[in-house]
């Protein structure tokens, strides 16, 4: 009886096992099978957008050009959009570091400076010179956003000061592209000598640091203000500069609508 029982218990847990190992290797099949018609069902549905009419062809001549900066006309546009100020951040590929800005920073306080000095020497009394070797340079990276269109665009914004021997500073203040390095604005303070004939020339610095010709600050509008004067100049290419010109103090030249 013992026996019948033990040969009866081993019948059942073979059956048992036999039933687990049926269910998982069907399982297994199921699954194979659902992957092959899902598969089948993608290229379908591939071949039947292809094959649409309405899809029309487009031949892309070189990857590079994927990832090229904009115009300089598309990123002004962001540029004017993109008021929301985000916090310092480290340099991404493709973007410039903090030594290739600086440098565009020294070369644009040089040619600023040179601007307004006679001789090499500025109405205040400095040399462009002795402005330059002891003049410093910091740099930030930031983002700028738009919050209603959710646009954003990455910007140095650099400046270089020289503290006087009365203590006053003299500084230009500069925003550039963070991957191209054009600037899309500057401010520069001088005090002394940002003379009242100087102005229609301001836009002169800005101009040959985005590749235009210097010529182009003859067609500059210019009309007297309280301070000193406000001046629109329109581009060959469409843009418009406009500029702050507050004599004996500071002046502004940036990108405008």
């Amino acid at each position: 009886m013992k026996k019948i029982r033990l040969f009866a218990n081993r019948d059942r847990v073979t059956r048992t096992r036999i039933v687990y190992i049926a269910l998982t290797a069907g399982t297994v099949l199921v699954a194979f099978l659902l992957v092959l018609l899902n598969r089948g069902i993608f290229r379908l549905s591939e071949r039947a957008l292809y094959d649409d009419p309405k899809y029309e062809v487009v031949s892309i001549i070189s990857a590079n050009s994927i990832g090229a900066p904009l115009s300089l006309k598309t990123r002004v546009a962001l540029y004017l959009g993109c008021e929301r100020q985000g916090e310092e951040r480290a340099v991404m590929p493709g973007e410039l570091d903090a030594e290739a800005i600086t440098e565009k920073l020294r070369d644009l306080w040089k040619d600023t400076l040179a601007f307004h000095a006679e001789n090499g020497k500025l109405i205040t009394g400095q040399t462009v010179d002795t402005v330059l070797r002891k003049s410093r340079y910091t740099v930030t990276l930031r983002d700028f956003y738009n919050d209603e269109t959710g646009a954003k665009l990455a910007l140095w914004c650099g400046q270089a000061y020289y503290t006087t021997e009365s203590g006053r500073i003299f500084c230009l203040s500069v925003q550039f592209d963070s991957r191209v390095g054009d600037v899309y604005s500057m401010t520069c303070a001088l005090f002394g000598n940002v003379r009242g004939e100087l102005a229609p020339s301001a836009f002169e610095p800005l101009l040959r640091a985005n590749g235009y010709a210097k010529s182009l600050s003859g067609r500059a509008i210019l009309t007297p203000t309280e301070k000193g004067f406000s001046g629109t100049l329109t581009l060959p290419d469409g843009l418009r500069l406009t500029l702050f010109y507050d004599v004996n103090e500071q002046y502004s030249v940036s990108f405008a609508r």
